[in-house]
């Protein structure tokens, strides 16, 4: 016997309370709307007959924001929640339609969701109103295209939501009940819903609903956490959308020039990352068959729990009632679960940078001092010994900074090294001043992360310091290399004894200081000296800046890997520069 799944976690107070305490907390956030608890209905507040259609939705709970969610002006006035996936009971539904009717003599439009329960208990509760002498009317509605072949049609998806936003404009714009509900049902006829899920999800207190395995996905997964159709191969983000989007345009016969409302919708564990690329990648597929995407919106808008997926769903903008349908969509509403508004109207399509604001690569430094033919080669040379260094020592700052880090500093510095060689075949190093720029420049550009940001910055820092010196001297390099350290201190928030490269640069940088009135030859392996010791002294000390200030202290038994790159590539220098003299 196979041993039983474990109980998904969930930080809940029990599964017995979990959709009465979800409601609490839409009124918490939203003190504006009315919990009427006992029949775990929300409304909006309303002290006199507003004379209007309404509208009321609901289902089963896990669906989050849908449906209590979607209560504003301009959307529902009114939702009605069951327990989780579980449609509400008759008697709830009518208690929703009797207080939204009280308050709105127009009558209620109740929208109800493509599923046995919803339509049982919705159904029931709309004729009982009917012969209590309310006004109120029926829609039944679902675009779901795996279950289109059922013979009560497709299951209710997200498409449920663009319903709540087409009648609730209406309404607020005081289109009578029955006007409304035609119009709904015309564009429940051009709208088609598809996704696929990653993983399942799990109702409270119990483990998920179903096994997927790591490199497969279910196409047709339904939001009541009920598996797909069919299992797939797990592919691209433009893979996966293109195969539903292919299916979406048949079921639909969409054509080349027609257009489009979409939402791609998070059915709740998918990250904002992935819904980004899914809706860049929805737009373009469309319009690279020359399908026009009108409006697309994306988030969590009914969900399945913690379900790991999502779905592509369309309205047809047709050429009899598009632009209706469109205005509608873009009409105001402040629900807090609709995630369109003015900023998603579509307008000018052209992205693009302009090249013309940043041209720091163009950026010359013409001044500070200038170095002869032979001082150009040896810092030629010793900045091509630094970069040899990094390179040759890789694996070991990867080492390094693995047990506090990402282990990538190796990998990091390198890509900085090689650059600084590529530029070093045909750089022109008569200024140097400008030789630190361009190498700030190669560090931003080509190292990057936050170690690109903390040399690019002193780097620059240094090059700006030696702009203004007026001669090729010790003490005008001492003065680049502690406005380096300093802009690092000012900007990065580290000091010499936090356990990073600035142990080694102020260790070697004192010693330099301190040996200004020597010759050269011992100035710099004093320096280069000190560098050492300035690397092997963070050994011992506490993280109090950087990535390693951020784990526990029994990952951190080493060198700082930062220290010791900085020393790598210092002494380098250093050698190069006393072997040449």
């Amino acid at each position: 016997m196979a041993a039983p799944k474990p109980v998904t976690k969930k930080l809940i107070n029990s599964p017995e309370t979990c959709v009465d305490d979800n409601l609490r907390g839409v009124v918490a956030l939203y003190p504006g709307l009315h919990l009427h608890p006992k029949h775990r209905v929300i409304t909006l507040r309303t002290k006199s007959d507003s004379g209007r259609v309404v509208v009321l939705g609901g289902g089963g709970s896990g669906h989050e924001p849908f449906a209590a969610g979607l209560v504003g002006l301009g959307m529902l006035d009114g939702a009605v929640a069951g327990g989780v996936f579980a449609s509400p009971p008759t008697g709830h539904v009518l208690y929703g339609i009797t207080q939204l009717y009280k308050y709105n003599s127009g009558g209620v439009i109740v929208i109800i969701g493509n599923y046995t329960g919803d339509r049982l208990n919705f159904g029931k509760a709309i004729e009982k109103a009917k012969i209590a002498g309310i006004k109120v009317e029926g829609l039944i509605v679902g675009e779901d295209l795996a279950s289109s072949h059922n013979k009560t049609g497709g299951r209710s998806m997200v498409g449920e939501v663009i319903f709540y936003k087409l009648c609730g404009a209406m309404a607020q714009k005081g289109y009578d009940l029955l006007t409304i509900r035609k119009v709904a049902v015309e564009a429940n006829k051009y709208m088609a819903t598809l996704g696929v899920c990653l993983s399942a999800c799990s109702l409270p207190g119990q483990p998920p609903l179903f096994e997927i395995a790591d490199d497969e996905m279910e196409l047709g997964a339904g939001v009541h956490g009920e598996a797909g159709i069919k299992k797939m191969k797990l592919g691209t983000a433009k893979e996966v959308v293109k195969m539903i989007i292919d299916q979406i345009i048949d079921h639909l016969k969409l054509k080349a020039g027609d257009r489009l409302a979409v939402i791609v919708d998070n059915l709740g564990g998918t990250s904002l990352l992935e819904m980004n690329i899914l809706s860049a990648e929805t737009k373009d597929y469309f319009e690279s068959k020359q399908i026009r995407v009108e409006r697309i919106f994306a988030g969590h808008l009914k969900t399945s729990l913690e379900m790991h997926g999502f779905q592509i769903c369309v309205l047809h903008l047709n050429k009899e009632q598009g632009d209706f349908w469109l205005e509608l969509l873009d009409a105001p509403t402040d629900a807090l679960g609709w995630t369109g508004g003015e900023a998603s109207k579509r307008g000018h399509d052209s992205h693009g940078d302009d090249e013309s604001l940043m041209q720091t690569d163009e950026r010359e430094i013409m001044s500070g001092p200038t170095l002869t033919a032979k001082q150009q080669e040896v810092l030629r040379g010793s900045l091509r010994s630094a970069a040899q260094q990094l390179v040759a020592n890789e694996s070991l700052l990867n080492r390094l900074d693995s047990g506090c880090g990402d282990g990538d500093c190796g990998i990091t510095l390198k890509k900085f090294a090689q650059a600084m060689l590529s530029y070093l075949e045909t750089a022109c190093l008569e200024r140097c001043a400008n030789v630190l720029w361009r190498l700030s420049e190669l560090a931003e550009t080509d190292m990057g992360g936050t170690s690109g940001a903390v040399y690019s910055l002193g780097l620059a820092a240094a090059a700006h310091a030696l702009a203004g010196a007026v001669s090729n001297d010790p003490a005008a390099w001492l003065s680049a290399w502690e406005k380096g350290m300093q802009a690092i201190t000012k900007y990065g928030g580290a000091e010499p004894g936090d356990r990073t490269m600035l142990d080694t640069l102020h260790a070697a940088a004192a010693v330099f200081k301190a040996n200004l009135d020597q010759d050269l030859k011992t100035l710099l392996r004093k320096t280069a000296e000190a560098a050492e010791e300035g690397a092997k002294a963070t050994i011992t000390m506490t993280a109090r800046a950087g990535r390693a200030s951020y784990v526990a202290s029994g990952h951190v038994h080493d060198e700082d890997a930062g220290a010791r790159a900085a020393a790598l590539w210092l002494q380098a220098i250093l050698n190069f520069i006393a072997d040449a003299y």
